[in-house]
């Protein structure tokens, strides 16, 4: 069976990512593949050992792991490293004798342990010693029962971390946080508030003007190196990027004193714009959360990588570029109205971001669902671009591969 990992971020009250929740899929015709909730966990277990690393997937992070009553009974999650995982059981646990020495075993042994989707049901204050988190699905409950709940529990909660997930607003973010929540789950990071007529600092609109130079049909080198060497970040930047991250991976020495317009000529435009381009979008924002930049380098790559297995490589390049940028709205703090009448894109990219409109919008819109998971919409545009769910599978991998090496 042809199977991966999907991932969802965890946030704290500053927006840093702090854990990821790993997720089993084998597939993109389903929200949930149709399997028993053993099977997705033994998988994601093995994947993690035989497959793909730890570390690749979650970085420095702590990774959160679904697993059935069952098998935390039964010791499965005695095998995965404590100072990494944190074992999530299941809102299908029923707070038994048998499961309670599970966990008072596991937390004896230094795992962390978190209620998934908790039903605020009576049972549970015994175990709230050796529970670490306890998540609230603010979709199943509203704000004025999930914080009735934990007023009442006070006495069972005072040491346990309380997240919410499901978290689609950034006014929901800001009442659960002003609440005492500590952890989030959701989309609301990536949904803008918008300011209008917000202008942008003279430093955005000359890193705007490098990557405007280096889209054009015929850019001027000696323009790209004076804007260059007018941003010693970029500049420096750059160097580092093209030692440790093209020569490394590519093998091919380069000489140890070459100046900045010899990396430019050595590099080829097409290597310049990519650059440029992440590197600007890196620079230019506000936001605290690394997460939204990993998404718009996901996001690029795969529409990138869509653009070409659909036979449109005219487009590949428009396609990058208009996933890359998808959330410069967001990370900028400004509309793309705005946006857009202070700064120059090709029609393509324009007509796609502010207008949803064209075949670009169309890879960004399958990346937008496969991220959602939401697998029968995106089934409905796979089948207008005769995509194999497998081929879309490989892109994201290959994408998130991509955007993990850049921003480490």
């Amino acid at each position: 069976m042809y199977s991966f990992i999907a991932r969802q971020p965890v946030f704290d009250k500053n927006m840093s990512t702090v854990a990821y929740e790993l997720l089993f899929r084998d597939g993109m015709t389903n929200r949930f593949p149709d399997v028993s909730s053993e099977y997705a966990t033994k998988q994601i277990i093995s994947d993690l050992f035989l497959s793909t690393s730890l570390p690749k997937l979650v970085g420095n992070n702590r990774c959160f792991i679904n697993f059935p009553p069952e098998m935390i009974v039964e010791g499965f999650a005695d095998i995965l490293p404590h100072d990494k995982v944190v074992i999530e059981i299941l809102e299908t646990a029923e707070p038994n004798d048998e499961l309670y020495s599970a966990v008072r075993r596991l937390h004896g042994w230094g795992y962390k342990l978190a209620l998934d989707d908790f039903k605020m049901e009576n049972g549970w204050e015994r175990f709230m010693p050796f529970i670490s988190i306890v998540k609230f699905d603010i979709r199943a409950y509203s704000f004025e029962e999930i914080s009735q709940y934990v007023r009442q529990q006070k006495k069972y909660l005072s040491k346990v971390k309380l997240l919410a997930e499901k978290v689609e607003t950034a006014e929901e973010f800001e009442q659960y946080k002003k609440f005492g929540f500590h952890l989030y789950q959701g989309y609301f990071y990536s949904k803008p508030e918008i300011i209008k007529n917000k202008r942008l600092t003279p430093g955005k609109v000359l890193q705007f003007e490098l990557i405007q130079e280096v889209n054009r049909p015929n850019p001027d080198l000696f323009k790209i190196e004076k804007y260059l060497k007018s941003d010693l970040t970029l500049s420096y930047t750059l160097m580092r990027y093209t030692k440790n991250v093209l020569f490394t991976n590519r093998g091919i020495e380069r000489g140890k004193n070459s100046t900045l317009k010899d990396t430019l000529l050595w590099l080829g435009i097409n290597e310049v714009r990519r650059f440029v381009s992440i590197s600007c979008l890196t620079n230019l924002g506000t936001v605290t959360t690394d997460e939204l930049y990993h998404m718009s380098l996901v996001r690029g790559m795969f529409c990138e990588r869509i653009a070409k297995a659909t036979g449109h490589d005219h487009l590949a390049s428009d396609a990058f570029f208009c996933g890359l940028f998808s959330l410069l709205d967001t990370i900028l703090g400004i509309s793309y109205e705005d946006l857009f009448k202070q700064i120059t894109l090709t029609d393509n990219v324009v007509n796609a971001l502010a207008k949803h409109e064209g075949m670009l919008y169309q890879f960004l819109y399958l990346a937008r669902l496969y991220e959602q998971q939401d697998w029968d919409n995106a089934a409905q545009i796979m089948e207008s671009f005769g995509l194999e769910q497998e081929t879309v599978i490989d892109a994201m991998n290959h994408s998130t591969q991509f955007a993990d090496m850049i921003i480490a």
